[in-house]
């Protein structure tokens, strides 16, 4: 997939996942309904990935190494506490979210064309390509049924 049309998948899911909950009122943001995280907690977990890929995307294009010397992103768990910990209240966690998926996706549109698509001698996405994809498009279809069954159960 060349990057124009892994940018516009990027935003195309971020789009749908944020036109599903656009529109809830302030008290649905302290629901709790994904095991022990609110809907706060999830847009602060997300953010929290998308500002360190932000950090990836920024170094890989540089040529560095995608993580800062010292930091090690393996410990997935241990990161999304910190980030859920993080959250920001009602309406504020929807804005914090909106501000961090902007930034990784300038990021994402800088970085060079050619760390976008297959390396076809390895065998697997290119280092944008995989960024985009655990930490944006996946994320989305990561948490979008679960999110449907919410909305679901707050409809009925």
């Amino acid at each position: 997939m060349a990057k124009a049309d892994e940018i516009n998948a990027l935003e195309r899911a971020y789009t749908e996942f944020r036109d599903r909950i656009a529109n809830l009122p302030d008290e649905a943001y302290g629901e709790v309904w994904l095991g022990t995280w609110n809907l706060s907690q999830l847009l602060a977990h997300m953010a929290g990935w998308y500002r360190q890929m932000t950090i990836a995307l920024e170094r890989v294009s540089r040529g560095e190494r995608p993580s800062p010397e010292g930091v090690d992103w393996s410990d997935v768990e241990s990161w999304n506490q910190r980030f859920a910990a993080e959250a920001k209240a009602g309406r504020a966690a929807l804005e914090d979210w909106d501000e961090a998926f902007h930034a990784y996706l300038a990021a994402a549109k800088a970085a060079p064309d050619e760390l976008f698509g297959t390396d076809e001698e390895r065998g697997r996405p290119r280092i944008a390509s995989r960024l985009l994809q655990t930490a944006g498009i996946g994320h989305f279809e990561e948490h979008r049924q679960e999110l449907e069954e919410w909305l679901a159960r707050r409809r009925s």
